[in-house]
């Protein structure tokens, strides 16, 4: 109801709210305070057509960009960002209600607006350091510093934030590119490394249930690769060894497997990873030294499932990725950018 009033305020006394950009922006400025709630209610009641009008708009409005509008026809980079995480809330929200073609068309506008912003906010601070060259030759004192702009929103927290949702809420193919994005950006980060494996595991298994086997092994061979990758950058990571090690049990590299296995169910203080590499390495031991080998591990596996207190089995949450990984990812990202 606030935003409603806020559109007919815009539109002026007797007007209808009508879909374009201004009211968009007050949309968007809305979800980056604490109206965010009533935001996303109300930019699901507009149509694509709508949104889309609106963001090619924007995007035709470059030069109106401005960290501190000091005049109406000035735009915040602030609502931008607002609204590139706005329209990235309400994709993952509506694809863990499987709505795919919303899903669809409001992270690829999120996507695409937060591209444009990149370039957008490029071009300002040039425009901004030609001013001051030519304040500089003229003598005369700095203008406003209203062209800074500085982005608030990180690119490799963008893409791993919404590779690492997208796979928690169970949907691998959506994340990968957006995991792909996020290792171009950072290919030295151990936990985008992790995200990339685990979505590269979870879409192998995805083409197995889909009966496509033949595309299985080149992604188990990706998530192979990231895994390792990430360990070399963080030989602590336990998650990136657990899985490793199950990649290596499925291919049955088991001489390869094991230590790894041995090593999490040994050193890991996480009790979720150190039982499924006790389930894990049973397997290894049963395949490779016989039933009795594996028989103590089995025992303590048990033993730990009949705790009162115990959680679901793990292994039934495995394919959507590392627990917690996707929230800390949305809340580092929604904390940086907008402050909440």
């Amino acid at each position: 109801m606030l935003l409603l009033i806020l559109l007919a305020v815009a539109q002026g006394p007797g007007v209808r709210p009508q879909y374009e950009l201004t009211n968009y922006l007050i949309v968007a400025a809305a979800y980056g305070s604490a109206n965010h709630t009533a935001a996303l209610r109300e930019i699901r009641g507009w149509q694509p057509s709508e949104i889309a009008a609106a963001v090619a708009d924007l995007r035709r409005q470059g030069a109106r960009l401005h960290a501190v509008p000091t005049s109406p026809d000035e735009i915040a980079f602030g609502t931008v960002e607002a609204a590139v995480l706005m329209h990235a809330e309400v994709g993952l929200a509506a694809l863990q209600v499987m709505s795919f073609v919303d899903a669809g068309f409001h992270l690829d506008t999120s996507v695409d607006l937060f591209e444009w912003s990149r370039h957008a906010a490029a071009k300002a601070r040039g425009r901004a350091t030609m001013r001051k060259y030519l304040d500089r030759r003229s003598g005369r004192s700095p203008r406003s510093p209203a062209l800074e702009i500085r982005e608030r929103i990180d690119r490799r927290d963008f893409y791993q934030a919404l590779a690492a949702t997208a796979l928690a809420i169970g949907f691998p193919a959506t994340a990968r590119p957006f995991a792909l994005l996020a290792r171009q950006e950072a290919p030295l980060n151990a936990e985008v490394q992790l995200v990339f494996g685990c979505v590269a595991e979870g879409f192998a298994e995805e083409k197995i249930l889909r009966h496509l086997e033949s595309e299985a092994p080149r992604l188990r061979d990706e998530a192979d690769r990231a895994l390792r990758d990430a360990l070399a950058l963080d030989p602590g990571l336990h998650e990136a060894r657990l899985r490793l090690g199950r990649l290596l049990l499925v291919h049955g590299r088991l001489v390869e497997a094991e230590p790894l296995l041995q090593d999490v169910e040994q050193r890991s203080g996480d009790d979720r990873q150190r039982y499924m590499a006790r389930l894990a390495l049973a397997h290894v031991l049963e395949r490779s030294t016989g039933p009795a080998a594996a028989r103590p591990l089995v025992a303590a596996s048990l033993a730990a499932s009949r705790r009162l207190d115990r959680a679901a089995d793990p292994w039934w949450l495995y394919p959507f990725g590392p627990p917690g990984l996707a929230e800390a990812t949305l809340a580092r990202l929604w904390e940086r950018a907008l402050g909440r």
